[in-house]
Parts: structure tokens; sequence; C-alpha cells
């Protein structure tokens, strides 16, 4: 068998995905639709990943009322279960753009991706939006 010469190495395909072509045809969710998108877990993700304080802390919220929402005993609030699912998507993307170790001190120090402010700040205050934008750059190798 004979090996290619690296130059010649498969081209990378260009991904299938296009614009939404379906303008026409409707798309809903099917009843209970939210039911599939729980909040508990993504919680509990957190608590493992990062443990009930920190996890309290980053949420901005008391950890016996964090504890109690894990076992059950409380419910979610709309407000808590938003910052759950931002916090817990921001952490995922990070795991994909740099090792475990950096992404604490990522998400506590000014980054220049975010023109030096802490990106759990403007997690808190702008959403998830430009903490994922500063991650692609830094997944893509961006330096500033």
């Amino acid at each position: 068998m004979t090996e290619r010469p690296a130059a010649t190495a498969r081209k990378k395909r260009a991904s299938r995905l296009g614009p939404w072509k379906g303008a026409n045809r409707p798309v809903e969710l099917r009843p209970g639709a939210e039911q599939a998108f729980p909040t508990l877990p993504k919680l509990a993700r957190l608590v493992t990943a990062l443990g009930l304080n920190t996890t309290a802390d980053m949420l901005n919220v008391d950890r016996s009322q964090l504890n109690r929402c894990l076992k059950g005993t409380e419910a979610v609030g709309s407000e808590l279960a938003r910052r759950v699912s931002d916090l817990e998507y921001i952490l995922d993307r990070a795991i994909r753009a740099m090792h475990a170790g950096q992404i604490g001190p990522w998400l506590t120090s000014p980054e220049p991706l975010l023109a030096e402010r802490i990106p759990l700040n403007v997690l808190a205050r702008e959403g998830p939006g430009p903490i994922i934008e500063a991650l692609e750059g830094i997944y893509a190798g961006v330096l500033v």
C-alpha cells in the first residue's frame, strides 16, 4: 500500500450546512418540548465540575439554595435556570478551546479578546455571546 505524501493529504471537507432554505416550512416545538431541556442535569454537571461553593459563587446564588435545588426541595426559578444554562454552555465551549486547568483563571482574569474585561463579569452583564466570540478566537489561535 502506498502512503500519500503530506502535501496531498485529504482536503478538509466543507460543511454541508448552509443557510436555512425552509422559509415556507414552519418549525414548531412538540408539546412538552421544554421537558427535553431540564435544568437540573446542567446544574449537576456544574457542581461536579466546579464544586457546590464555586458554582454558587459563579451563579451569584446562596449555596444552600443551590443545594435545595439539587435535592429537588426547591424549584429552580427562571432567572437561575437561565444563568445555569449560560454558565454550563460557556464551560462546555471553554473545555473545547483550552486545557481544563486554564479555564478557571481565564474566566476570572482580564481577557484581551474582551477588551480586558473579566469573562464572568461579561457573562453576568451581557450574556454568553461575547464570551463565545472570545472562545472562538482562542480556539482559532487569535493573538491579541
